[in-house]
């Protein structure tokens, strides 16, 4: 079971956060778990105020979050003539480079080594969402965040690099964001690799020819978009599996690495999320890697 690891954030931005502190977390971070820093937060100026509004038209209808993402070089999820789309990217690219701080400061050296993704910023409540935009039924499961998962990304093979994302609820009217943590990567790997297709010959050439990923594909993406999908899918993981509920209070920080956490939101709106990416060959245990879990319990290399 993946654990909370809290950490206040008086401490973490006090002159006694060591490097022995910073080994520490490298350790609780690279061992699944997840790093709670509670108030800690990105300060919102005058001018963002406006994000709190609470209008349904704050995002475009058909995507979940606004997303800054600076492989297509634009933000989505939010029309080009909307009121909030200069605050929401003037919010976001500042979120970016907090955390990247944040990361520094947290695990020291090994902090430097993450490269920043996508930021997102999260104003629609979870709760009782179950559809988006224009993404028929049969493939809403894909995107119900209340249902127990690992991260994988569809169209953005990691191809050897870990998923770590970076949370902060900023909800000004006092409400959490309530999440589920699930238990062992493993087990939960172990109870689908021996039921999925295996890849069709060429597959990932013609998925990358046709534009569906932005580069080619390894079987290691191809097992773990599989696992996402059986897991949600599977009622009985869902009820029954290790799994513990916690609320994140507004102001609070919390990151792991989500292709080997397992975990669900429930509940919350008015979050950020920053996405980064780390090759396994620059963690300390890059044998805790999804990927090298994966390797070991299917006995072939993947990437």
């Amino acid at each position: 079971m993946s654990e909370i690891v809290q950490i206040p954030a008086s401490r973490f931005l006090s002159d006694s956060w060591s490097v022995q502190d910073q080994a520490d977390a490298v350790e609780k971070l690279e061992g699944s778990n997840v790093i709670f820093i509670p108030g800690l937060s990105v300060a919102m100026k005058d001018d963002e105020q406006i994000l709190f509004s609470q209008d349904r038209n704050l995002t475009d209808g058909v995507q979940k979050n606004i997303t800054l993402d600076p492989y297509l070089g634009k933000t989505s999820g939010i029309s080009k003539d909307s009121p909030y789309k200069a605050a929401a990217e003037s919010l976001m690219a500042r979120y970016k480079s907090e955390t990247e701080g944040w990361l520094a400061r947290l695990l020291g050296d090994p902090g430097r080594k993450y490269a920043a993704q996508r930021t997102t910023f999260r104003p629609v409540e979870i709760r009782n969402r179950k559809s988006i935009g224009k993404v028929g039924d049969e493939k809403q499961f894909r995107f119900d965040d209340t249902l127990l998962h690992a991260d994988a990304f569809k169209r953005r093979p990691m191809v050897k690099r870990r998923i770590l994302r970076v949370f902060n609820n900023i909800n000004p009217f006092g409400e959490p964001r309530l999440w589920k943590v699930g238990g062992d990567f493993t087990d939960y790997a172990k109870r689908y690799v021996g039921k999925m297709r295996q890849p069709w010959p060429g597959e990932f050439t013609v998925l990358n020819a046709l534009r569906l990923t932005h580069w080619k594909r390894s079987h290691y993406d191809h097992i773990m978009l599989n696992l996402h999908d059986m897991g949600k899918l599977d009622r009985d993981f869902q009820e029954n599996s290790p799994q513990q509920q916690f609320a994140f209070p507004p102001n609070a920080v919390w990151l792991c690495f989500t292709d080997s956490v397992l975990h669900a939101a429930l509940a919350g709106r008015y979050a950020l999320e920053q996405t980064f990416e780390i090759t396994i060959d620059d963690m300390r245990h890059p044998e805790k890697s999804p990927q090298r879990l994966l390797e070991k319990l299917t006995g072939k290399a993947l990437c």
